[in-house]
């Protein structure tokens, strides 16, 4: 299942992504840009991270294995080269993105992986979700031979 988990235990941010989602897929604006309403149909809404992973179960038949991201250090940091490694079995993943003020820490406790920090550590490390999201998914999907660290 090839999908973007949109995950929010906040019931007017489901409504209102619902509403978003319904637009370009199955309204005005999905006959107006197929090609956003073909990458749109891959968003899935959930009211938590394990409704969202039994649902990848559900698909899949395995839980996914789950990755943090994080603007700071952590002590069991895996660099991208190496998850893209690990990634290349047939285990579902989930790139777990947090906005704001990033991931709890339960949520970065609990994961199966945690993910380098894209910068150094002395630089300005605030970067919105959706930047942050594009480097991170280039880096892990680099072609071989391109530099991924």
């Amino acid at each position: 299942m090839r999908s973007f988990q949109v995950v929010t235990p906040l019931e007017d941010q489901r409504i209102l992504a619902g509403r978003i989602v319904a637009h370009w897929t199955r309204g005005t604006g999905g006959d107006y840009n197929p090609k956003r309403r073909e990458a749109l149909a891959q968003i899935r809404i959930s009211a938590s991270l394990e409704e969202a992973c039994q649902a990848v179960a559900r698909h899949e038949g395995f839980k996914p294995l789950t990755v943090a991201t994080c603007a700071r250090r952590h002590p069991q940091a895996v660099g991208y080269g190496r998850l893209q490694r690990a990634m290349q079995n047939d285990h579902p993943y989930m790139i777990l993105m947090g906005t704001a003020w990033g991931l709890a820490p339960e949520i970065i406790g609990s994961a199966d992986h945690v993910l380098e920090p894209i910068g150094d550590q002395a630089t300005y490390n605030h970067l919105s979700v959706r930047s942050a999201a594009a480097i991170i998914l280039d880096r892990l999907t680099a072609p071989a031979g391109r530099p991924r660290d």
